[in-house]
């Protein structure tokens, strides 16, 4: 699992309050080549579905010519790229072309592959992919791991947040392609933990597994209590909201696991897909009675849904989505605390259309609101912001460390 090369191409809309919708791609016309029938196919969606209909009538069609003849005359391993230039020029969350070498081609796939057109692209074993458990980011032409899915291959392996990836078994990584040969075999990843030291080896084992199992199951086991100053600080990362399922199991962890008797609670929003309803926020509401379980011997049992004592939302700006409007919500009406960096501002919804060749379009056709506040380009600003810089941080983590300091001050003596 992957970062995206950029806050575009990662942009994921909610199976909820960001619905995204489905579409077959429209056949290509004119231009007789493979790529010319791709770029009419991709530009005639975008012309007929994309949100605002005026910045297509003014602006989109001085875009598709400028790019129309370096898409037609580029080799097929720069297409991709040129596309998503294309795209970008519309500036619009929820908006990208997707190949089997993006890792974002089977997040969507997954949400959606009930959808016989998404599924079809799947037809032996699901919608699985290479992985080893870790977000990547490329910064400075380096892919560094910016998260790791609780439980994976690179947790297990002692890879650490900020190590920079340099090759996989002596060639070039890339997040899905070097993987998908070494399924099931012990792969050398070389890695890089401080920069201008000498790299050193670890090695690991991609598996298939499908996205959205994978990023539940890593959610569940990413759970913990932590012991600060005689305090017990909960933890539990989501690094996927797109559906009811992530939502049950953080309640779960509350009611009934290890963060029921935990002292105060940081919830991490950083990285990954967004996909969260407004109404997720009432975990937070103390207006809700608590109830008290008795049988016949006396023996008492209390089941309190929600969560009474403080907490803190971690955001950056790859928090986004269905997340940023839970992060929105906080801040109004005041809580959790915010903590981290200004989030992405995605907040188009989106529409997902599989094309002839086999690529998917992600494209935003709606726009949407959050108590009357467009969050598209703007985010929202956390209540305590902490910069945090995670290439070669070693492990380290600022936002995460402020966040408990936040919560022991909060805490009563």
């Amino acid at each position: 699992m992957t970062h995206p090369r950029s806050h575009r191409r990662f942009a994921l809309a909610a199976t909820a309050c960001f619905v995204v919708l489905f579409c077959a791609g429209a056949s290509g016309a004119g231009d007789s080549s493979s790529q010319g029938k791709l770029f009419a196919e991709i530009t005639g969606i975008v012309e007929t579905h994309f949100f605002d209909p005026h910045r297509i009538d003014q602006r989109f069609p001085v875009i598709k010519e400028h790019y129309r003849p370096q898409i037609l005359g580029a080799s097929p391993e720069a297409v991709p790229r040129l596309v998503n230039a294309m795209l970008g020029e519309l500036n619009a969350s929820h908006t990208s072309y997707l190949t089997p070498d993006d890792p974002e081609y089977y997040y969507l796939a997954a949400l959606f592959s009930r959808i016989p057109e998404i599924g079809a692209l799947f037809p032996h074993k699901g919608v699985i992919y290479p992985t080893v458990g870790v977000f990547t980011q490329r910064v400075k032409g380096r892919f560094h791991v910016v998260s790791l899915l609780a439980g994976g291959a690179a947790e297990k392996a002692g890879i650490l947040k900020g190590d920079e990836i340099l090759s996989v078994n002596g060639e070039s990584f890339t997040p899905v392609a070097s993987l998908r040969p070494l399924v099931g075999t012990d792969a050398v990843f070389e890695v890089r933990r401080e920069e201008g030291t000498a790299p050193f080896s670890v090695t690991m084992q991609p598996v298939l597994m499908n996205p959205k199992e994978e990023m539940l199951a890593a959610q569940k086991v990413s759970v913990r209590v932590m012991e600060k100053g005689g305090r017990r600080i909960g933890y539990i990362h989501i690094y996927s909201y797109a559906g009811e399922e992530y939502h049950k199991a953080l309640r779960d962890a509350l009611a009934w696991g290890p963060l029921k008797d935990a002292d105060a609670l940081i919830i991490d929003l950083r990285y990954g897909l967004g996909g969260a309803w407004p109404s997720y926020l009432n975990i937070f509401n103390r207006n809700i009675p608590v109830l008290e379980v008795i049988d016949r011997k006396g023996n008492r049992n209390r089941v309190d849904t929600q969560w009474r004592k403080p907490a803190v939302y971690l955001v950056n700006g790859y928090t986004r989505s269905g997340k940023e409007l839970l992060a929105f919500g906080a801040k109004k009406y005041g809580a959790p605390t915010v903590i981290g960096e200004r989030t992405a501002g995605q907040s188009l919804a989106g529409r997902l259309f599989p094309l002839s060749n086999k690529a998917l379009l992600f494209l935003a056709v709606q726009g949407c609101r959050i108590d009357g506040v467009d969050l598209e380009g703007v985010g929202v600003e956390p209540d305590i912001e902490v910069p945090f810089e995670v290439p070669y941080c070693s492990g380290q983590d600022a936002q995460h460390h402020k966040a408990v300091e936040h919560l022991l001050n909060q805490l009563p003596d």
